[in-house]
């Protein structure tokens, strides 16, 4: 009986994402709480992304969402996501990029002062209150109609060293056009798939987990990456 006991347990017992140490502000979680007006955050905070205006909904799709970029679907955090200066921040996001039409914007404030976006194929840039950084990776990193799950993590202090993982697996830089890759500055993010009036997301948004805080170790984000990769069918 003890063996059989041992055998269930180990059946019922699943890994999640907020076994981790760091802090998580916000999990838009696939297939939970989600609808063309608001997708309900399941990271007990209360950061949900809600629009309330009909044309500018994206379509609900895979558990997630289809932003039509130039529909200008976008949608409002019901909370401010707001990360210190020199804090640690991670951001894991599973996407499919339609075009880059209009340069991606995943986070935003509701003016140009601060924001994430995949720029190109092979660009991410990050604008926090101390700047800009645009970090290149090899072209055709951010593949169109390719489903991925991108990771991106800072750490915290005065280096603010910048890592993204593509599919679980580090990914080396060629190049950083703008900045110098370690970005320590504040931000304070309360919109999803735009970064003001424009840049906004043309793709699929299937789900997405950000911490802050304290650093995840190396361990914590494979598990991450790994429960995404696991959970999306990679």
């Amino acid at each position: 009986m003890l063996g059989l006991a041992s055998t269930l347990l180990n059946k019922s017992y699943q890994w999640q994402p907020t076994f981790v140490g760091g802090d998580m502000k916000l999990w838009l979680r696939n297939g939970v709480g989600v609808a063309v007006g608001q997708w309900d955050d399941s990271s007990g905070n209360g950061n949900n992304a809600v629009q309330g205006t009909s044309g500018d909904q994206a379509a609900v799709s895979g558990g997630g969402l289809d932003f039509e970029g130039s529909n200008e679907d976008h949608y409002d955090f019901e909370n401010d996501i707001v990360i210190a200066e020199g804090e640690a921040f991670a951001l894991f996001i599973v996407i499919t990029i339609e075009s880059f039409d209009s340069q991606n914007s995943i986070l935003g404030t509701g003016d140009n002062n601060v924001f994430l976006e995949f720029q190109t194929d092979r660009r991410v840039r990050f604008k926090t209150a101390s700047g800009t950084d645009i970090i290149q990776y090899a072209s055709n990193t951010f593949k169109t109609a390719q489903k991925m799950v991108i990771g991106i993590t800072r750490t915290s202090g005065g280096t603010g060293d910048w890592k993204l993982y593509k599919n679980g697996d580090l990914e080396t830089a060629e190049s950083t056009p703008s900045g110098d890759g370690n970005n320590t500055g504040a931000f304070t993010f309360n919109q999803l798939a735009v970064r003001n009036s424009d840049r906004f997301f043309d793709g699929i948004i299937y789900e997405m987990i950000v911490y802050d805080t304290t650093d995840l170790t190396d361990s914590e984000v494979g598990k991450v990456n790994n429960y995404l990769l696991n959970k999306h069918g990679f």
